[in-house]
């Protein structure tokens, strides 16, 4: 039957239709007539919803058969239906069959809906069921993957590409900026520093290009806001790490001490030999290597004995309280003044220090160079030149602890009978005026003694020795 506009029957089938719509699966080809249940249905996965053309024209005045056929026709093409039934009175469709997914489902009652001369749509579709082991989605997802990943090996090519030249411009850049500073910045360190912000810098815009090329915008972005979280995060890990690294920036700066200083702290001695972004490598005078880390040098009390090369030592000697202090003092003075290792400027002392219990201690104080002259040799030959020149001087110098000496002897009564014989009584020391052999004083009187060496520093000697052993491959960071 033709039909060019609606009957009363029609409007009245209209009616049933809206009033039992929504209990009956009947969708209205009017997108404001359906339920919102429906509306919350369709719009389910709608990056997954099959596109469908706006209006299926079939012919100007269509007969129902026509529609029927023609909707038929469309969903058995697609392949995603099984026995699908179509039939259409007065304009209303009814759809019978499985579908293979709820999105198809969908999609055929919105191309009936759209379907000219369609009043209403009955959608009686049934989705087939999965079985309970169905992997095949997990197999589409991995199918799919694989087709990104194929689809990415060209961008990742790329990517990798502006990587590569970015790292070639931060190590020419880098190489740049060291040289300018070089002529600016006399601290190795520093200049390390400036080179390796550059470097880095370079290489973080390198990067950003590349994952923005490879189409990872949103991880390129990632990547420069969570530089600073990243920076924060790793200054608490690694608090101690960036502790060290600041100190050997700042001890680079003010340079405390140099390589080959002899220098004392936290109850270690010894010769600086390399400072590093870790720490500081000292050798000790046992020949030793003591790493100590860069942090606690700067906070430490750090003397330098390297700093001016004129040292002051010192040692006691006592005498007998029945000597003259003063001719004591001129006759140790005298011998350190005929010493070539001890300075004139400042002079020598001879002073008292103390008044002991059966001693007169006095306190020689002299300056050498330490440079040239070990300052424990030194000590030692002074002491020994002094103590024959007391000797000579028939200046005694009594064991305060074990020996009383009696320069005059000791008188000592005998008794024979009723006759008594007073006997003088000379100690052996006093016996021979209080002097050892000639032989022993003139072996006491050399310059340096074998055991004494020949005087000179031995610093460079025990440096030059560390030199086969040290591990050279960190960069010293001070001269």
């Amino acid at each position: 039957m033709k039909r060019s506009t609606r009957t009363p029957r029609q409007v009245m089938i209209v009616a049933v239709l809206l009033i039992a719509g929504t209990g009956s699966g009947i969708a209205m080809a009017n997108p404001q007539d359906v339920s919102p249940d429906v509306a919350v249905e369709q719009s389910v996965d709608e990056e997954k919803v099959i596109e469908t053309p706006d209006k299926v024209e079939v012919e100007p005045v269509t007969e129902d058969v026509d529609i029927s056929g023609r909707l038929e026709r469309i969903l058995n093409a697609t392949g995603w239906f099984e026995s699908v039934e179509v039939s259409t009175d007065e304009g209303v469709v009814f759809m019978s069959g499985v579908a293979d997914s709820e999105q198809h489902r969908d999609w055929a009652e919105r191309v009936a809906q759209r379907t000219t001369d369609v009043v209403a749509v009955v959608n009686r579709i049934s989705v087939k069921a999965r079985p309970v082991w169905d992997v095949s989605p997990a197999i589409l997802q991995l199918r799919q993957l694989g087709r990104d990943f194929v689809q990415l090996i060209p961008l990742l090519v790329v990517g990798a590409l502006v990587i590569f030249l970015a790292y070639l411009v931060a190590k020419l850049l880098a190489s740049i900026a060291r040289r300018m500073t070089a002529r600016r910045i006399d601290s190795q360190l520093l200049q390390q520093v400036i080179a390796s912000v550059v470097a880095v810098l370079v290489m973080l815009i390198g990067l950003y290009i590349a994952l923005k090329v490879s189409g990872l915008s949103r991880l390129a972005v990632t990547v420069l806001g969570g530089t600073g979280l990243v920076g924060i995060a790793l200054g608490f890990a690694f608090r101690d790490i960036a502790e060290n690294y600041l100190s050997s920036v700042l001890i680079s700066l003010n340079r405390p001490f140099s390589v080959g200083d002899l220098i004392e702290l936290d109850n270690y001695k010894g010769f600086v030999r390399k400072v590093t972004t870790r720490g500081t490598l000292l050798l000790t005078l046992d020949g030793n290597h003591i790493q100590i880390p860069n942090s606690t040098i700067y906070k430490s009390v750090i003397i330098n004995y390297s700093s001016s090369p004129r040292l002051r030592k010192d040692f006691t000697i006592g005498i007998g309280y029945d000597d003259s202090v003063t001719e004591a003092q001129d006759v140790v003075l005298q011998t350190l003044m005929k010493h070539e290792s001890v300075l004139d400027d400042p002079a020598p002392l001879v002073l008292v220090e103390s008044l002991g219990a059966s001693t007169v201690n006095l306190q020689v104080l002299f300056w050498l160079d330490g440079e040239r002259f070990d300052a424990p040799s030194v000590s030692s030959a002074l002491m020994r030149l002094a103590k024959v020149a007391l000797t000579e001087a028939n200046i005694s110098m009594p064991d305060e602890a074990r020996e009383v000496v009696f320069p005059q002897g000791v008188p000592v009564a005998m008794l024979e009978g009723e006759q008594q014989d007073r006997v003088q009584v000379q100690p052996v020391a006093a016996r021979n005026n209080g002097k050892p052999s000639s032989q022993k004083l003139s072996a006491d009187s050399v310059h340096a003694s074998k055991g004494e060496g020949d005087l000179r520093s031995i610093s460079d000697e025990i440096q030059r020795h560390s030199d086969e052993v040290e591990d050279d491959s960190e960069e010293n960071l001070i001269d």
